[in-house]
């Protein structure tokens, strides 16, 4: 028999505890669980069902989720959305905002600058509300990085179209092309000589900041190019059209130089001064373009094109220092025209100030424009 000591102590009687029960991690757990299972959606009614309780935990489960389950950023991982009069419960799409990096950013915000020329349309207040839709949803520390980036990153207009006086009209634009509808346009023209149109619209085109409606005319049974500046007024119609499967505003515009077509040609100029070669050569001016390098320093430029409207003006622009060679009537016009306009200098009321010309003293237009 064994004997206790006095040292010794007498072990502590031993009482039946509770089993301790995990339902509520459980629960959670399956919950989380059933939710990766049902990428679309999780019904309320069929996670009560499957679990086994009433809305009222089911609300504090997923208050809980909302507070303590969240991504790096914050942002909780179950959602709540709806699909007619049904709840369901999903996991979060992951935010392509969130994980944007610097130069994604950066990449939309120069992107959505080049619109700036539309201030005050309601274009341009879309494209607003895009950006700030994007930047709210940006982590802390990359809308501090944006701070300086209207200095960063910054387009300078040129002679661009102001469209403040527009917005109405561009506003019945934008529907027409969204949702097929033929409109009644009142065009003014150039100079007044303009008419009214029925026009299926097709394009809004940005071209040297500014905006042309594309679109079938059937007054002359044609696709034509309206400027928006010279539309008085638009209507939209109820009778809509179905979009045409073969047109594309790249196959209507291939070939032209600039935007507004006419018969084709093949254009030859002779670039006579090494600074418009390389300014030139620096630019896509044509798809068909080829600089041929002659013997005697210059450099041929040759092109393919539909029309020469926008090519007579961008060929007097350089001055004495582009030559046409082809064709005849080109060359005509271009010579006429830079006969009217020594004319207007041969009596100049000022003294010239020198003979000697700003790119003859080095000052190149190469220089002068990037």
């Amino acid at each position: 028999m064994a004997l206790r000591t006095r040292d010794s102590k007498a072990p502590p009687p031993v009482t039946e505890r509770r089993k301790p029960t995990y339902g509520t991690a459980t629960r959670l757990a399956r919950l989380m669980l059933g939710l990766v299972e049902r990428p679309h959606g999780w019904s309320f009614s069929a996670v009560q069902d499957e679990l086994g309780i009433g809305e009222r935990t089911l609300m504090r489960y997923l208050a809980a989720c909302r507070k303590e389950v969240t991504d790096r950023f914050g942002k909780p991982i179950v959602e709540v959305v709806r699909y007619d009069k049904r709840r369901l419960l999903r996991l979060a799409r992951p935010s392509s905002t969130n994980n944007a990096n610097a130069y994604e950013v950066l990449y939309l915000y120069f992107a959505l600058s080049v619109f700036q020329f539309l201030e005050g349309t309601v274009i341009k207040e879309g494209i607003d509300h895009l950006w700030e839709r994007f930047y709210r949803g940006l982590p802390k520390q990359q809308r501090l990085r944006l701070g300086d980036f209207p200095r960063k990153f910054y387009v300078v207009p040129h002679a661009v179209k102001d469209y403040r006086r527009f917005d109405d009209i561009l506003d019945t634009i934008v529907q027409c092309l969204v949702y097929q509808h033929r409109m009644i346009v009142d065009y003014h023209g150039l100079v007044g000589e303009g008419r009214i149109h029925e026009i299926d619209p097709y394009t809004l085109a940005m071209y040297r900041g500014g905006l042309y409606l594309i679109g079938y005319s059937y007054v002359y049974r044609k696709v034509i190019y309206l400027a928006i500046e010279r539309i008085r007024s638009v209507e939209k119609r109820d009778e809509t059209f179905s979009y045409p499967a073969r047109y594309s505003p790249q196959k209507h515009t291939e070939g032209v130089f600039g935007i507004f077509d006419g018969p084709p040609c093949d254009v030859e100029l002779q670039l006579l001064n090494k600074e418009t070669v390389a300014y030139l050569r620096s630019r896509r001016l044509h798809p068909s373009q080829k600089f041929i390098p002659q013997s005697d320093g210059t450099v041929r430029l040759t092109m393919s094109v539909r029309g020469t409207t926008e090519l007579v003006p961008w060929i007097l622009s350089h001055g004495p220092y582009v030559r046409v060679l082809q064709p005849r009537e080109l060359r005509d016009e271009v010579a006429s025209l830079h006969a009217q306009a020594s004319a207007l200098y041969a009596r100049s009321p000022r003294k010239s100030l020198g003979r000697t010309s700003r790119r003859s003293r080095g000052d190149t237009r190469a220089s002068e424009i990037p």
